[in-house]
């Protein structure tokens, strides 16, 4: 399993590459077919919209968690940052080191908060990289309790079999059991119409 290390080191360098796309799509237009759509007159730009919100909020958080981590760490924030996209990578490229100076805990909600902001540049529709969870019906995951066990949709909408607890450990922080397939741990859920989507039309 990884650890809260691990997850932020990953989760940096997504970052930095979703960056590099989201600001390419904020160019290009989001009509469906490619070409430049009418655009009203109080839109706030010609380009991708739902790649811009996105990638603000990414442009904003980054700094301002290196900032809270530089705090914990060091005892100051450090100089403020400029908004330029060298001072940004360095933010980013920064964040391992301070959050590895955390306990695990502080460790895991840097992680946490980083994963956040890598759905977020993954759910823009252009980009439409978020992976779909379905949940598991009244079943328990073994480790925390919890009903919280989704199973993982592949493109189509169908369950792949791969399940993962969503839910909360005793001490509060997440449970990330996973599995490969529904069978490794409920046998007698395998079946593909127990996880099938339900039927609205029936």
């Amino acid at each position: 399993m990884a650890t809260p290390a691990d997850l932020v080191r990953d989760d940096c360098a997504q970052i930095a590459g979703y960056r590099a796309v989201l600001e390419r799509l904020v160019a290009e237009p989001s009509s469906p077919d490619g070409g430049m759509s009418v655009r009203p007159a109080d839109a706030p730009l010609p380009g991708n919209t739902q790649a811009f919100g996105a990638l603000m909020v990414i442009w904003e958080a980054v700094p301002r968690l290196e900032a809270a981590l530089r705090l914990a760490v060091a005892g100051h924030p450090g100089l403020r940052r400029g908004g330029s996209a060298g001072n940004f990578l360095e933010a980013l490229a920064a964040i391992p080191g301070l959050a590895a100076g955390l306990d695990e805990d502080g460790e895991g909600a840097a992680a946490r908060l980083l994963e956040r902001l890598v759905r977020l540049a993954q759910s823009v529709r252009a980009i439409d990289e978020a992976e779909r969870w379905r949940p598991v019906p009244a079943r328990a995951c073994p480790y925390c309790t919890c009903y919280f066990l989704k199973v993982l949709e592949d493109t189509r909408g169908q369950p792949t079999g791969r399940v993962g607890c969503f839910g909360h450990l005793p001490s509060g922080e997440p449970c990330r059991a996973a599995w490969a397939s529904v069978a490794d741990i409920i046998p007698d859920l395998a079946r593909a119409d127990e996880l099938a989507a339900p039927d609205l039309d029936g």
